[in-house]
């Protein structure tokens, strides 16, 4: 259960608004944002168990879950994963359920974890302080604007969001930079 579902459906937002606005980077199709959804919205279901291990722990509830009708069985695994890596570790072949994935589908969870890293951190007070995005790519850089809402400050979440790019910059192979709209 989720306790913060604004939080969840605010990262959900701006993760398909960066999905969409950087689809001719990542080149992964329908499929691919609607497992990135159903994964921004089920990432924290873990917190119940455990705050350090969350991540972890969301991974095994959605894995495990029998609420999730309408998604065949890679799906599930594929939106389970995507939130196992909303937070710390890369994905590893270490790990054997990343590992036991087929390429192309490894290349999806690591795009869409490291999409959803950056927009969490883009909420990291939990108050959806960010209010949109604006996305620019060239010279193997690809740059994130946060736009602010009216009078907030959001250098909490322009600093949460940077230290979260690392995912997103491998999955890509860019390198990847956050802003504040000026």
């Amino acid at each position: 259960m989720d306790e913060d579902r604004e939080h969840s459906q605010h990262v959900a937002t701006l993760a398909l608004d960066l999905f969409d606005r950087t689809a001719q980077l990542h080149g992964l199709g329908d499929d691919a944002r609607e497992y990135l959804e159903a994964a921004a919205l089920l990432c924290n279901v873990g917190l119940f168990l455990s705050h350090a291990g969350h991540h972890r722990h969301s991974y095994y509830v959605i894995r495990n879950s029998d609420r999730l009708s309408g998604f065949t069985d890679r799906e599930i695994e594929l939106i389970a994963l995507i939130a196992r890596y909303h937070r710390k570790g890369l994905p590893r072949a270490g790990h054997p359920e990343f590992a036991a994935l087929p390429k192309a589908d490894q290349r999806l969870v690591r795009a869409c974890a490291g999409l959803l890293r950056i927009c969490i951190g883009l909420d990291r007070t939990h108050d959806a302080r960010v209010a949109g995005l604006e996305v620019q790519a060239g010279n193997g850089l690809l740059t994130v604007t946060a736009v602010p809402r009216d009078g907030v400050d959001i250098g909490l979440e322009l600093f949460s969001a940077t230290e979260r790019t690392d995912l997103l910059t491998e999955a890509l192979d860019l390198k990847v930079q956050v802003a504040g709209a000026t």
